[in-house]
């Protein structure tokens, strides 16, 4: 769950509560590049 979604759950659109809830996940290139770094390949 994304930080600061329970307080906008109070009183904001249910288009913002929903763009809040979508799972962010990272671009295919940072996820290399973070493996890089962090040595796994």
């Amino acid at each position: 769950e994304r930080a600061g979604k329970r307080h906008l759950l109070e009183r904001k659109s249910s288009r913002v509560t929903r763009r809040l809830s979508t799972e962010q996940s990272a671009k295919p290139t940072v996820t290399m590049t973070a493996k890089r770094m962090l040595g796994l390949k």
